[in-house]
């Protein structure tokens, strides 16, 4: 198996073999739904199970693999420069800079280095993604009143 590459500090690409992999084990998974989740390491070890949470994020990660999307694991205090947090969001670094300092996303200085916390970041794209959604709505309607669809 070939190993897995590292696009960017604890991004993970999976290889096409994780790829199939992954999707077998999802499939395993899902024929196994409400079931505790256990881990064995080792011949002789004795299976531990995970705790409901660790085998949610367990679960999305395969599924994540097995689309062959990379992933990364980041605790939810942790803080991004501007170029991951433009990546997390998926716009240029001056768009996101301009964002951080119109004030629409909180941020810190480290020196002269802005710092976005994640969970600042993420608020923001949620409250982005509502507003997209009802100003499609609203699109949706108004179409429907005009007979256009």
């Amino acid at each position: 198996m070939t190993p897995p590459v590292l696009d960017q500090p604890g991004a993970l690409i999976p290889s096409p073999e994780d790829t199939a992999q992954a999707r077998a084990t999802t499939q395993l998974l899902a024929q196994h739904d409400g079931e505790p989740l256990r881990l064995i390491i080792g011949d002789d070890a004795a299976p531990v199970v995970l705790p409901s949470t660790v085998a949610r994020l367990f679960q999305h990660l395969l599924t994540q693999l097995a689309a062959g999307n990379a992933v990364t694991v980041l605790p939810v205090q942790a803080e991004l420069t501007t170029q991951q947090a433009a990546d997390l969001l998926n716009v240029s670094r001056p768009y996101l800079i301009r964002l951080l300092e119109s004030g629409e996303i909180p941020f810190s200085k480290v020196g002269t280095h802005r710092r976005v916390q994640l969970q600042q970041l993420l608020q923001y794209r949620e409250q982005v993604r509502a507003q997209q959604q009802a100003a499609l709505t609203a699109l949706t309607e108004e179409g429907q009143d005009l007979g256009l669809y």
